[in-house]
């Protein structure tokens, strides 16, 4: 080696042929027909095989450099390793070391996100979007490879103490699956959010408030076909839900195109619309409709069709009508007739629940009309029965039984005290859908 210097390899130029000017042990520099520059190749044997290394370009690498380079690549090949395999193995290690740099909790979360949103409802969506962006302000330019355990402890504690427990719990289970997808995609060795709840205040589990005495239930259906201070909409919606016990998103986004009145069957889609809608599991849930639910829905078609015309909707907003009503404006109702905030939408379904087990229905009868998914997995790929006729049946008995307690001498009978219920209050205009509505509701 020391057969080149630096004024002979500033003077190469190319001249249309292949040049290779050597240096000693293997190393020369190499400029091709076509080249428009020095480079630096280290020939060598591997295995009994003829083969090139390339070390850089001139004079971006040196002479001096590139006989290091050369002296390195000849001390593997002592030690029995490939130069040019090692190369590879370093440049692929350097690659995944800046892919590793670029994986940071922001882009990690927001790649689980679009994965798992499609899913997702879109009021849910929004809900997910909340918890991720309050957890990218802690951490999301962190690399998940310098990522580190106390780093999200700190963040869900601050998160408890600035908002709530139960936020800082929702918050935490969020962050435990982003790092779940982390860990399956290999941007990180292991889960650093696996259990991370216990470094929380522990919660306490609260379930919505729902009636669930009988005379409790009859004075609020009372109240509830006294209420006149929401429109048609609210007030139709809150008479027809206690026999279903639908879920809000379920019952508010009725069309009419889905129930058939002669037949007395509903059947809410999996989906309305493309970004969601529907049954919650995403599973089409038919529905037998009592003669009540029937009547009072050919009411509301009849009111509808005089006052605002053909809708596609069932409960269109009374200021948009191609917009549903909202679940607060059906939860700010229902304060107002039941005269407390101790009481939730969601809650008719426990009352459903808990009354209809109480009367002797079937536990499977109950569990399909509310359209729950069986939780032991066997069976739920299994039975694939909907009970649908049974249902009827039992629906058509919850509904007469709803009667009976909205009855007054029913309520009477079951708080033996003569008690009647007091009447709603009544708040500003009778209806959102205007005079004629009102007066339509009241000879009603």
């Amino acid at each position: 080696m020391g057969k080149l210097t630096d004024a002979k390899l500033r003077n190469l130029k190319a001249d249309g042929t292949v040049q290779k000017h050597s240096d000693g042990d293997g190393l020369y520099a190499y400029i091709g027909r076509r080249s428009l520059g020095v480079a630096w190749w280290q020939a060598y044997r591997f295995n009994g095989k003829p083969k090139t290394l390339t070390l850089g370009k001139y004079p971006e690498i040196g002479l001096a450099e590139a006989r290091k380079k050369s002296f390195e690549a000849r001390q593997l090949l002592e030690r029995g390793i490939d130069p040019g395999e090692q190369k590879k193995t370093e440049r692929s290690a350097a690659l995944a070391a800046e892919r590793a740099a670029a994986m940071t909790v922001s882009v990690v979360g927001n790649q689980w996100f679009e994965k798992h949103s499609a899913e997702i409802v879109p009021i849910t969506q929004k809900k997910l979007r909340w918890y991720l962006d309050t957890i990218f302000k802690y951490i999301g330019e962190i690399p998940f490879i310098h990522l580190e355990r106390k780093t999200l402890v700190d963040a869900v504690k601050d998160i408890q103490d600035k908002t709530s427990p139960h936020m800082a719990h929702r918050i935490a289970g969020v962050l435990n699956r982003v790092c779940l997808y982390a860990w399956d995609c290999g941007y990180t060795d292991r889960n650093l959010a696996d259990r991370i709840s216990n470094a929380l205040k522990p919660q306490k589990a609260k379930h919505r408030a729902a009636l669930i005495t009988p005379a409790e239930v009859g004075m609020l259906l009372q109240k509830i076909y006294q209420y006149r201070g929401a429109g048609l909409s609210v007030s139709y919606c809150l008479k027809i839900l206690p026999y279903l016990a639908l879920r809000s998103e379920e019952i508010r986004g009725a069309r009419w195109e889905e129930i058939d009145p002669d037949t007395a069957v509903w059947t809410i889609p999996a989906m309305r619309h493309e970004y969601g809608g529907g049954m919650k599991m995403r599973i089409a849930h038919t529905i037998p409709l009592s003669r009540q639910v029937v009547s009072l829905f050919k009411e509301l078609k009849e009111f509808q069709r005089i006052v605002i015309g053909d809708c596609d909707l069932c409960f269109p907003s009374p200021r948009f009508n191609g917009r549903r009503i909202t679940s607060e404006s059906l939860m700010v109702a229902l304060k107002v007739i039941h005269g407390s905030s101790d009481i939730s939408v969601h809650g008719f379904r426990t009352t459903f629940s808990t009354l209809a087990r109480e009367r002797g229905f079937n536990a499977a009868h109950v569990e399909k009309q509310l359209a729950h998914r069986e939780r032991d997995s066997v069976i739920e790929a299994y039975d694939r029965s909907t009970y649908f006729e049974q249902r009827r049946g039992d629906m058509q008995e919850w509904a007469d039984y709803l009667d009976e307690l909205r009855d007054g001498s029913a309520l009477t009978s079951i708080l033996g005290n003569g008690i009647e219920p007091s009447p709603c209050r009544w708040i500003g205009r009778s209806s959102l859908f205007g005079k004629e509505a009102s007066t339509l509701m009241k000879k009603k």
